[in-house]
């Protein structure tokens, strides 16, 4: 039951500052500073960087010892932890919807942790973006204790901000990483959990989006600034903060609920893929040697623009496509490069009417613990596992990828799958939560 505390918010979300991915707007210290902070579930940590956010001028700052370094597999970053205000209420004055938003919402944090990024090449990881709001659990926001680093070589004032290393020293992150391991390590709190904890949310948010690249319409390119690009409807979503269920002018029909297995990312059990009518192709577990990293062989990602599939379905899928149509051949042989997704195909090579849906099997959430295994089919179409218009208008990208060399033989579910979806975050169900997913409303 949802306490009397709790508000639900509805707040406007937007692809055109993460290339794709959404982002929503908070508001940080004394100044209320607007950011622009890309929505991912596949992290932790709510981090800006500072040439939005400018420190100095927040009388609310409160300096920490504590130091943050995170990899996302392309990009990273470092920099201090510091704790100020957190405001969101303003901004969701102004949603669409207003319908689900308290006269005097109340999810504004004080004394909450924020990382700082001050290095201009690590800021290039959030795009046109400011930062980046980790929507997943606290395992994921791990920071290290700098104190005796700090005495050790007379840093004063003994704090992690400013900032006291040099770009040589903090853009290396391999050499950086292996630094912080020499000192005491603690979890931060996230930003989501923290408004739960403080009663300020039911421990549920939804998402409803509608790509997983810019539309860019007749009348743009790529070129256009984004806040004109903003404007496109398709270009917009929501984040539903506290609520889910009850949004029933976003959904239809019943929801189908994939259980979350731990509570470090949004880790699900993906069973196989299939492509149209095709045989299903079995989805291996993950291996051994990665399960203490890693934990399951799929992750629910909202800050991923594509669907990434370990290299062996990945080809696999391909495969049963050219099978199913061998013209498709033509379309898909780009798209072997990820540059590809820069410069895309002619939309006039590509009839999607004729592409067959792809579909996702799950561990589903049982009625019961005695219950046999239930598996969930998610439906992605071709609609969203192409994407039209984008990068620019007339164009198409696949939105498919195969694995990373480096990455483990783990798929990375991202935004073509749950664009198709209302999808609900319930963290509240059991220990570790299920995702649900309902069908949107035409």
């Amino acid at each position: 039951m949802l306490n009397t505390k709790t508000t639900i918010l509805r707040m406007p979300i937007t692809n055109v500052f993460g290339q794709g991915d959404y982002s929503v707007t908070l508001h940080l210290g004394s100044e209320k500073s607007p950011v622009n902070l890309l929505l991912d579930t596949g992290s932790s940590t709510l981090v800006v960087k500072s040439s939005t956010y400018q420190a100095v001028l927040d009388k609310k700052l409160t300096p920490s010892t504590a130091v943050q370094e995170v990899n996302y597999g392309v990009g990273g970053w470092n920099g201090p932890v510091i704790y100020t205000n957190i405001n969101i209420h303003e901004h969701c004055h102004h949603c669409e919807h207003p319908q689900n938003i308290a006269k005097n919402p109340s999810m504004n944090l004080s004394d909450a942790p924020v990382a700082l990024v001050h290095s201009a090449k690590q800021s290039k990881t959030f795009g046109a973006a400011d930062g980046i709001l980790g929507l997943a659990y606290h395992h994921l926001n791990k920071s290290f204790d700098f104190s005796d680093y700090f005495t050790e070589h007379n840093i004063h004032p003994a704090l992690s901000y400013p900032w006291p290393f040099s770009d040589e020293v903090s853009e290396n992150l391999a050499s950086f990483k292996k630094l912080m391991w020499k000192y005491p390590e603690h979890d931060v709190t996230p930003y989501f959990t923290l408004l739960e904890q403080q009663q300020l949310s039911a421990n549920k948010f939804a998402i409803y989006s509608k790509r997983s690249a810019i539309n860019i319409n007749a009348n743009n390119t790529d070129k256009t600034p984004a806040l004109e690009l903003a404007k496109d409807p398709l270009n917009k979503g929501l984040l539903i903060l506290g609520g889910g269920e009850e949004q029933n002018d976003l959904y239809q029909g019943e929801f189908q609920s994939i259980t979350v297995e731990h509570d470090v990312y949004y880790n699900v059990d993906l069973t196989s893929v299939q492509v149209g009518t095709s045989n299903p192709i079995t989805a291996a577990p993950l291996d051994q040697k990665h399960r203490k990293g890693y934990l399951t062989n799929a992750i629910i990602d909202t800050g991923a623009g594509g669907i990434v599939l370990t290299a062996d379905i990945y080809q696999q899928v391909i495969n049963d496509l050219i099978a199913y149509n061998s013209n498709f051949a033509q379309c898909l042989a780009p798209f072997k490069d990820m540059s590809a997704q820069l410069t895309g195909i002619d939309v006039s090579e590509l009839t999607l009417s004729e592409w067959p849906t792809l579909y996702f099997n799950f561990v589903g959430e049982a009625a019961t613990t005695t219950s046999a295994e239930i598996i969930v089919q998610l439906a992605c179409k071709p609609e969203t596992y192409w994407q039209i218009n984008t990068p620019n208008n007339n164009k198409a990208c696949f939105r498919l990828l195969s694995q990373l060399p480096q990455w483990p033989n783990q798929s990375i579910i991202g935004l073509p799958l749950l664009n198709n979806y209302y999808v609900v975050f319930d963290r509240s169900v059991d220990k570790t939560g299920v995702v649900k997913f309902a069908k949107q409303k035409e």
